[in-house]
């Protein structure tokens, strides 16, 4: 069962680990039972679309840095499940740095834009 909220995006937020990722469908944020963490948002990579959120579902950990640069579907977010949203400077992968509005699940909604050090495919 699947305890999610939306939100202004139209995306619902996971709270606790839910469905496997086959079932995961488009705007929607589904866990993936063997990796997903309580309060992350995780999606296996080659079942994301355009616009959900989405980590490489098996590689990501508590607690680590990860990168889902490879493994991103162009136009998604990728939540790395870190909780340092205002002060990343890791690269995700979406190129859509100056303009995301997108949820990640990290519960700071507060203005919280994705411009934080994040860079384009031109470097900016």
């Amino acid at each position: 069962m699947v305890d999610s909220e939306a939100t202004a995006a139209g995306t619902a937020v996971v709270r606790s680990v839910a469905t496997v990722a086959s079932t995961g469908v488009a705007g929607s944020a589904a866990t993936v039972a063997s990796a997903g963490v309580a309060g992350s948002v995780a999606t296996v990579a080659s079942t994301a679309v355009a616009g959900s959120i989405a980590t490489a579902g098996s590689a990501a950990v508590a607690g680590s840095i990860v990168t889902a640069m490879s493994l991103a579907v162009a136009g998604s977010i990728a939540c790395l499940g870190c909780a340092f949203c205002k002060r990343c400077v890791v690269c995700l992968g979406c190129f859509g740095c100056t303009n995301c509005v997108g949820c990640m699940g990290c519960y700071n909604c507060s203005g919280l834009r994705f411009a934080v050090g994040l860079r384009d495919v031109h470097g900016r």
